[in-house]
């Protein structure tokens, strides 16, 4: 198996890549997107990864079947599809050439700001949540409507007004009132399984417990009453991938929004995070990403 990645955002607002083959305006937005450069490597949006910001993909066309948090669906032209900070996802494409997106990534910083200025939207995410679908199906108008805002955005852009981020995040405000908005969407309904309870149980147990130091698979199994070995099958099968695997890939996805805030020395990140020691850290963390936890606080300072 490929080796799973977190692709940071950089930028303080929001970042967008539009991928459709009407759009003239690509090689400008990467100008505007700080990260743009290691957001183009393809290869990376294929196998198992991570952000540490919410991520909303906006599906156009193609044939795509997209995994996150041990569900998968089958994605379908109006679908949008809303990734939670830190949850491990990965779109798995047919034909490269036919797979029309756009995806937006918005950091928590924006993300708290709109929900201050909307209690409704923020009472619709909680909705949403409940739903039990990370994938939301628009109608043709409302999906329209959101295309259209997704180009002007693109359209200020290419003509040098990123500077009047006011606009910017206006226009991006608009579209997430309209994804979030019950009336105009519903849960995606070509989940490819059936939603399994105990897993969603078990992530939610990692979840609540993942900065723990003696978070295991053997806690983990005992928990739940399971064989240990047929939890470890059965985590893998669910989650395409191993049950230690993911819980790092979590705790390193926190590491690196502490890592970002520079406010507290990288070792003392690494215990918080519920790794035992800065050694371990360091080696999961480079092999992860291909770079030093002190390299990725130089780039993002710079």
């Amino acid at each position: 198996m490929k080796q799973s990645v977190l692709i940071p955002v950089k930028s303080q607002d929001f970042e967008i890549y539009d991928f459709r083959k009407k759009n003239k305006f690509a090689d400008l937005l990467k100008k505007h997107n700080e990260s743009a450069e290691s957001f183009a490597k393809l290869e990376t949006l294929f196998r198992l990864h991570s952000h540490d910001v919410m991520e909303v993909l906006v599906f156009s066309g193609g044939e795509c079947e997209f995994f996150c948090e041990g569900k998968t669906y089958s994605l379908r032209k109006g679908d949008v599809v809303v990734v939670p900070p830190y949850a491990v996802h990965k779109a798995t494409v047919t034909n490269i050439d036919n797979y029309e997106r756009t995806i937006i990534k918005v950091s928590g910083h924006l993300m708290r700001d709109f929900l201050s200025s909307s209690p409704s939207m923020k009472e619709n995410i909680v909705y949403q949540k409940t739903q039990g679908s990370y994938v939301l199906h628009l109608d043709p108008k409302n999906f329209q409507d959101i295309i259209s805002l997704l180009h002007e955005i693109t359209y200020k852009i290419k003509n040098g007004e990123e500077n009047y981020s006011f606009t910017l995040h206006y226009l991006l405000f608009q579209v997430l009132q309209d994804i979030f908005n019950p009336a105009s969407s519903m849960p995606n309904l070509s989940q490819k399984d059936e939603l399994d309870q105990r897993l969603v149980s078990i992530l939610d147990y990692i979840e609540s417990h993942l900065t723990e130091p003696d978070l295991s698979l053997d806690k983990v199994s005992n928990y739940f009453h399971l064989n240990k070995y047929y939890f470890s099958h059965y985590f893998k099968k669910n989650m395409n991938l191993p049950f230690y695997r993911y819980v790092s890939l979590k705790r390193l996805s926190f590491a690196v929004t502490m890592i970002k805030q520079n406010q507290i020395s990288i070792e003392t990140i690494a215990l918080k995070c519920g790794f035992p020691d800065y050694s371990s850290f360091y080696r999961l963390f480079k092999k992860e990403y291909n770079l030093s936890p002190k390299n990725l606080q130089k780039e993002y300072n710079n």
